[in-house]
C-alpha cells in the first residue's frame, strides 16, 4: 500500500509539472516567433502620413528624407499635424528635424507660436510635424526634411 501511495504521489508531481510546461510553452515560442517575425521594431521611429487630408500636398519619402510640395492658397499657410512621428522603441527618444531650403518650415507639434526643431518622445508616444510657407511670391512651395534620431 506504501507503494502505491508513492506512485500517486510521483504521478501527481509529473501531472503539474507536464501542466506546468504545457501552460508555459507557448510563452516562450510566441516572444521568441515574435522577435524572429521582427514584431518587435528597431526602428528608431514610424512615420504615419496624413498628407491625403489635405489637398494640393504631395510627398515623396527616400530613406529617411521627406519632400513635400505644395501650392500655396494665401500669401502664409501653415498645414499643422501633416506627418505624424510615433516612437516605437522601449524608451524615450530624442528626434531632430534638418530641412534644407528657406521657403517652408517643418515643426513638431502644432503651435504656431512655439515652432521647435527638438524634441524628446516617451515611449510608444505620438508627436505631430507641422509646416507653414513663407511669405515668399512662389505659388510652388517645396520643403526637403530629414528626422535625426539622437
Amino acid at each position: 500500500m506504501k507503494k502505491q501511495y508513492l506512485l500517486q504521489i510521483g504521478l501527481n508531481f509529473a501531472a503539474i509539472v507536464l501542466l506546468i510546461a504545457l501552460i508555459l510553452t507557448p510563452f516562450y515560442f510566441a516572444r521568441n516567433v515574435s522577435q524572429i517575425a521582427g514584431i518587435k521594431s528597431e526602428t528608431p521611429y514610424l512615420i504615419i502620413s496624413q498628407v491625403e487630408n489635405f489637398p494640393g500636398l504631395e510627398l515623396n519619402q527616400e530613406d529617411n528624407q521627406y519632400q513635400i510640395s505644395f501650392t500655396k492658397q494665401s500669401a502664409s499657410q501653415a498645414y499643422l499635424a501633416v506627418l505624424i512621428l510615433n516612437n516605437p522603441t522601449s524608451e524615450t527618444k530624442s528626434y531632430s528635424l534638418q530641412v534644407t531650403g528657406d521657403t517652408t518650415t517643418a515643426f513638431f507639434g502644432q503651435d504656431l507660436e512655439n515652432q521647435i526643431t527638438q524634441i524628446n518622445v516617451p515611449s510608444g508616444a505620438s508627436v505631430p510635424i507641422s509646416l507653414i510657407s513663407s511669405d515668399s511670391q512662389q505659388d510652388k512651395q517645396l520643403i526637403t526634411f530629414s528626422i535625426h534620431s539622437n
